[in-house]
């Protein structure tokens, strides 16, 4: 198997590696995280209730001063640092704006300042991340500087050491336990190729603040706009400093995210084009550009913008997601699962990849998939009521009852009388044969507002059925057609109802309907082919039965209808070239039709 020369250049490159020994550390990662830790603290984001919204890293720079970006605690209600003794409570000193830095007074804070280190680490320079990753403590991870890179005229160091949320904030550490920068999460790009505010920047944050008044004002009021929903008003905040300000790309972002708020996909759009005008390759205006595009159903030009964002963020997993939810619009949902397993190789715990990608495997009946990601999901968010209704449909679709009913149940523990958790807990229960209880389930999920009630009456429907109970069966049939996205299913089954409960003339009259719409449907024929054996029309029945079986000639249960008729026409040399034909296909069936209508043949002979 030959291998592609970038697969060979790495290998060739690992040969050197292990050639020249092991890499010079001036202490091994456990000396140097055992001397950092402490300067790491774990930030918490509260809301006016003094409840956790957040939970960042920060690192402590000076006495009951830290660091960490600005964007998530800049205008928090509260903020908490967690210290050794007791949480301390922090407030926003000085805020750079423009870098995302903030420097936050904290009373009382214990504990040594981090030693800054005085230039740019050189690319190829092993590093340590530090950081509060996914709110579960100060935790560490290794890499190298990959490379200083210039990105929208600042100087940034992009790394390989893997972060994850919560991480923002925290300290990019040298060999030496000096602080080189201060972590940004997936602000620019992906899980292994992320990007750390320079350290030197720190000591520039107080005077460059200053400088921002103004700016961090104007994006307090914006911020506080969005919070409240005003979007007109916040239109007109940005319209106005886009006209003072022409080279803000932060006004015409705003002004975007307000348009896109209202449904003015046009006015986003133009919004979006100029911020990208202002700050060339900026992802989140580049993904909100895709998203217009998307909503104006231009799938095609959104595909290519973002695959342009691929060009400089091939590693940024929101990208990927956008590009799979692109090929889920335009149809391409090969495209779009490649799209969306790239985004989660990228970052595993990206759940909005993780939830496109489950929503399209359910909807190609791909079960065990989306019954995977939706169990991952439902760890991550088991509070999201949505998520436990998408598991137990995929459940109930894997045929897996016992569990699609424990994931209703799970639902409406959290919520007693959700309709959707009433619907898949009637759903479960009566495919687990538990139907007098799943009519109760299903009864009390169409007294809600369930958000497919179709499937609601569906569901009782086939209830009712399997109970043989035609009338309370055919009324629910009748009820699921009125929508027309099952309006072709809740008519098929109608019809059978209607012919089990002996009313031949209204399910013929359904069929022959039917049959005008799908003259290519092998169902359609077969139960035309019933009613009229049913109603002793044999000849009329043999004819539908053939055609059936011309479009599908596996169906065993069909050649024996046919069998039967040929029998009940009188037609013996029929009943044994048909018999001969079932034999092939289902050899208890044949058996059954030759003690049935062969055998008398035979003895009369």
């Amino acid at each position: 198997m030959s291998l592609p020369l970038r697969s060979l250049a790495l290998l060739s490159a690992v040969a050197v590696l292990l050639s020249a020994g092991p890499p010079a550390f001036a202490a091994s990662p456990q000396t140097v995280f055992e001397q950092v830790a402490g300067q790491v603290r774990e930030l918490e984001v509260l809301d006016a209730a003094g409840q956790v919204l957040a939970a960042l890293s920060a690192v402590t720079i000076g006495e009951a001063q830290v660091v960490t970006q600005c964007d998530l605690v800049d205008g928090a209600a509260g903020l908490r640092l967690r210290a050794e003794a007791s949480p301390r409570v922090a407030r926003v000193a000085h805020a750079d704006v423009r870098r995302n830095l903030c420097l936050l007074d904290v009373p009382g804070l214990p504990g040594p300042p981090a030693v800054l280190a005085t230039g740019l680490p050189a690319a190829g320079a092993r590093v340590l991340a530090v950081g509060n990753a996914l709110g579960l403590g100060v935790g560490v991870s290794d890499g190298v500087v990959a490379a200083i890179r210039e990105i929208g005229g600042e100087r940034l160091i992009q790394h390989t050491a893997p972060v994850a949320p919560g991480s923002q904030g925290g300290g990019l550490f040298d060999d030496g336990g000096r602080l080189v920068g201060v972590i940004r999460y997936r602000k620019l790009a992906g899980q292994n190729v992320n990007f750390a505010a320079p350290a030197a920047w720190i000591a520039e944050i107080a005077e460059r603040a200053a400088a921002q008044g103004e700016l961090r004002e104007w994006r307090r009021q914006a911020v506080a706009l969005e919070g409240e929903a005003r979007w007109a008003e916040l239109a007109a905040l940005a319209a106005r400093r886009s006209e003072r300000v022409a080279d803000d790309p932060e006004a015409w972002f705003w002004l975007a995210v307000a348009s896109e708020a209202q449904g003015d996909w046009p006015a986003a759009e133009r919004a979006y084009r100029q911020a990208l005008v202002r700050a060339p390759g900026d992802v989140t205006s580049g993904l909100g550009l895709a998203r217009a595009r998307i909503n104006q159903e231009r799938f095609d030009e959104a595909l290519a913008g973002a695959r342009e964002l691929l060009a400089s963020q091939r590693e940024d997993t929101r990208v990927w997601t956008m590009i799979g939810w692109i090929e889920i619009r335009r149809g391409q949902a090969p495209a779009a699962a490649d799209a969306l397993a790239e985004a989660m190789r990228l970052a595993p715990w990206n759940t909005g990849a993780q939830h496109l990608a489950a929503t399209l495997a359910v909807n190609r009946r791909d079960w065990p998939t989306g019954v995977r990601l939706f169990r991952q999901l439902t760890r991550a968010e088991p509070a999201n009521a949505l998520l436990w209704i998408q598991l137990a449909e995929a459940q109930y679709g894997a045929q897996d009852y016992e569990r699609a009913l424990a994931a209703a149940e799970q639902l409406l523990a959290l919520s007693p009388e959700h309709a959707d958790g009433l619907l898949w807990k009637g759903a479960a229960l009566s495919a687990l044969g538990r139907r007098q209880e799943a009519i109760e389930a299903l009864r009390a999920a169409l007294a809600g507002a369930p958000a497919s009630p179709v499937l609601a009456w569906l569901a009782l429907a086939n209830t009712y059925y399997a109970l043989r109970l035609f009338p309370e069966a055919i009324a629910a049939y009748r009820q699921a057609e009125k929508f027309a996205s099952h309006r072709e299913a809740a008519q098929d089954s109608l019809g059978i109802a209607l012919k089990d409960a002996g009313q031949f003339d209204a399910a013929l009259q359904l069929f022959e309907a039917a049959k005008a719409k799908r003259p290519e449907d092998p169902f359609v024929w077969r139960q035309i082919g019933f009613v009229n054996a049913a109603l002793g029309r044999s000849e009329l029945a043999i004819a539908a039965l053939e055609q059936s079986l011309k479009l599908d000639a596996k169906q065993a249960k069909v050649w024996h209808a046919l069998l039967e008729s040929y029998h009940a026409a009188g037609r013996p040399d029929d009943v044994r070239r048909v018999h001969a034909r079932l034999l092939e296909l289902d050899r208890v069936h044949a058996e059954q039709a030759y003690r049935d209508y062969l055998l008398p043949y035979e003895s009369a002979r």
